[in-house]
């Protein structure tokens, strides 16, 4: 079964993505629809129109259309999440966190400019500090919670959102502290029992198990090894395994919890390439960089994608890197 998955695209779409520049974080929207790209150095946000299917045990990946984003509240996008398919957080190394409602996207990309609907500024108050990834969950009664890493703070912070108040924080807090040294991602399980961490200078990823006593304090029950330099990563659908992009190499790694579900140390059950070595030599310019940044899975956890300067988009079979992760468990 072959791993990676070739999109169609109109000429006008690839056209866009070969402008990308450095690539950050990458995001499926809820219905599955939009894919969501912060292009770091140019200040944008692409968001293209995709249509992913399967039929016969083949999955096939569309990009139709899209829309290119920019905005006087862009100031080197890292993070990137949906609210809904309409509501984007975007969170910037420079200018704290805005939050946007996305115009449709069409067949051509066009420009637009865009003005945030709210703006979180990055001060005392809002405890960010060089905001990087995050990762937003639903709760119940419609209420969101927002995890961002501070690239410069070394913590994860938890928001509470208003939505009846204009997107506005009703709570911040410092979630997460010990041990971090430039956090760089973050996901949280599908059951919201665990967090996952990206490390970046201590060169592995921290889980965490989810209780209202986790503090900024708190011991991680996990630790990842075996990884360069961790930037985006996704738990599956069924919360079993963590996909972990390295940024220092041409690698996707995968773990795999057990009986004692993510506590303890693990190495990956499957180091997978997913760049060749002249796309991988081309961003080398550092230990720290190459590798693919970005990644997600879709919500029906059929599609992987990953993000990086040089391989600005690529999409890889969940199901067959699951089979690789299944026979090295």
């Amino acid at each position: 079964m072959a791993l990676e998955l070739q999109y169609a695209a109109p000429q006008s779409v690839r056209d866009a993505i070969g402008t990308l520049g450095r690539t950050e974080d990458v995001r499926f929207s809820p219905s599955n629809r939009r894919l969501a790209v912060a292009s770091f150095l140019r200040n944008r946000l692409f968001v293209f129109d995709i249509d992913i299917a399967s039929s016969l045990g083949a999955t096939t990946v569309a990009l139709t259309g899209g829309v290119e984003l920019s905005s006087p509240a862009l100031r080197w996008p890292h993070g990137v999440d949906f609210i809904d398919d309409d509501t984007l957080i975007v969170t910037n190394r420079r200018r704290g966190v805005a939050l946007f409602t996305l115009p449709s996207g069409g067949r051509d990309v066009r420009s637009h400019e865009v003005l945030p609907i709210a703006r979180w500024p990055a001060d005392r108050t809002t405890l960010l500090d060089a905001p990087g990834s995050v990762a937003v969950t639903h709760l119940e009664k419609g209420a969101c919670e927002v995890l961002i890493c501070n690239n410069d703070g070394h913590t994860v912070t938890r928001h509470r959102l208003d939505r009846d108040a204009g997107y506005a924080i009703r709570h911040s807090e410092i979630l997460l502290q010990k041990y971090l040294d430039i956090p760089d991602g973050v996901s949280v399980s599908p059951d919201r029992g665990w967090i996952a961490v990206s490390n970046h200078t201590t060169h592995n990823v921290l889980l965490y198990e989810s209780s209202p006593a986790l503090n900024a304090d708190a011991e991680p029950d996990g630790i990842l090894r075996r990884v360069s330099y961790p930037h985006g990563l996704r738990f599956s659908a069924d919360g079993r395994h963590l996909f972990v992009a390295d940024a220092g190499a041409p690698y996707l790694h995968i773990y795999a919890q057990d009986s004692d579900q993510w506590r303890g140390v693990r190495h990956p059950v499957a180091t997978v390439r997913i760049m060749d070595d002249a796309v991988y030599d081309r961003g080398r310019e550092n230990p720290e960089e190459g590798g693919p940044k970005g990644l997600d899975i879709d919500a029906g956890s059929n599609v992987l994608v990953v993000t990086s300067e040089f391989q600005p988009l690529a999409f890889f079979d969940v199901p067959a890197l699951l089979q690789l992760a299944f026979a090295g468990s």
